[in-house]
């Protein structure tokens, strides 16, 4: 390729570039505009599914997760205490 053919398809890319960009700002300009700017369905759809998952609170019973320190109060899963602990001999 010649040196004009390369800075010629080089303005072309960038003149693409340009237009490109102007008209993601003038959409998303619209959108604002409309008030469409909201969160994605999927991820209003992924919150409302996790309410159900209840971390504190057990009325149905236990919750079944073996780190539960209410429904599996075993050493390893209760919370760290500052308690001093007696010396070792």
């Amino acid at each position: 390729m010649s040196k004009k053919a390369k800075s010629e398809a080089k303005k072309r890319r960038r003149a693409k570039k340009r237009a490109y960009k102007a008209a993601q700002r003038a959409r998303y300009e619209a959108w604002k505009l409309a008030g469409q700017n909201a969160k994605s369905k999927r991820v209003n759809l992924r919150k409302q599914r996790n309410k159900a998952v209840r971390s504190v609170r057990h009325p149905l019973g236990p919750c079944g997760n073996v780190g539960c320190a209410t429904c599996n109060p075993i050493h390893q899963n209760l919370p760290r205490r500052s308690v001093r602990r007696p010396a070792v001999q």
